[in-house]
Order: C-alpha cells, then sequence, then structure tokens
C-alpha cells in the first residue's frame, strides 16, 4: 500500500454527532490527519484568515475543507462563496457533505467552486464508508495543490 500522508482537514459541522462520527473515521484511517472542527460558515472565514480565535501559528492552512451545507450563521454555499474569494484558497479542495441530494443544491455548490459533494447517508456503516472514501480518495489518489503560505 502507498504510504499514507497526514493531511491538515477543516471540518465545519454543526450537528455534534456528525462532527464526531466523521472525525472518528478520519483518524481511523489516518492516525496522522490534523483536523480542525468548526461549528459555522463565520468561524471557517475567520479560521482561514487567521483571526482570532484562529492563529496561524497554531492553526495551519487547510489540505482539504469539508464544509456542511446548512450551518447557522452563514452556510455551506455562501461560504464556499467566500473562500473561492481568499487569496491563497482558490484551489484548495473543498468537499461540500450534505443531507440534501436535491440537483439544485448540488448543482449550486459545483457552479460556486466545490470540487465534490457528498450526501450524508442514514445509515452509520453507509456514513462512514463514504467518509473513509474520501479520505481515501484525498490522501492516495487526488493530486493536491501546493501549499502557499498563509
Amino acid at each position: 500500500m502507498p504510504q499514507v500522508r497526514p493531511l491538515t482537514i477543516l471540518l465545519a459541522e454543526d450537528n455534534i454527532d456528525h462532527a464526531e462520527l466523521i472525525v472518528e473515521t478520519l483518524k481511523e484511517f489516518n492516525i496522522g490527519n490534523d483536523i480542525k472542527h468548526v461549528t459555522n460558515g463565520e468561524q471557517v472565514l475567520d479560521y482561514l484568515q487567521s483571526k482570532p480565535p484562529f492563529d496561524a501559528a497554531t492553526y495551519s492552512k487547510p489540505d482539504l475543507i469539508l464544509l456542511d451545507l446548512k450551518m447557522p450563521r452563514l452556510d455551506g454555499k455562501g461560504t464556499l462563496q467566500q473562500i473561492r474569494q481568499l487569496n491563497g484558497y482558490k484551489n484548495t479542495p473543498v468537499v461540500m457533505v450534505s443531507t440534501s441530494s436535491t440537483d439544485a443544491d448540488i448543482d449550486e455548490c459545483y457552479n460556486l467552486g466545490a470540487n465534490s459533494y457528498i450526501t450524508k447517508p442514514l445509515q452509520f456503516e453507509e456514513f462512514t464508508r463514504k467518509i473513509r472514501e474520501l479520505n481515501l480518495y484525498w490522501v492516495l489518489t487526488a493530486e493536491l495543490p501546493t501549499s502557499s503560505p498563509k
């Protein structure tokens, strides 16, 4: 099996149960993953711009952003739109994670610059399988953009 490199992953998920399951599954597959969890779109933008409490020394630039579609304060679509306008984040992979499987949501997210869109299945086993496969793809298959300083 090829070398599994750790990723810095920014997870934006307001449902604590979903967040814990995602973090646990990502760590189970690749213990070296550095996963930072926030609960709304405003925190994502603060993190990416190193605004307090997210100082650049502690919170490194993510290799991958997992973005829930329906969050308080600023939803996933609005957050994605603003991420794509930030210097240094135009090419950072963003995966939308949602319970919604409507064509309108999926199409809009891709039009706003999402790199992938996955739906959250209701069954625990199916949900963890999708997260494992997502991690496998971004760790072993995809070539990520080279990181530039924040």
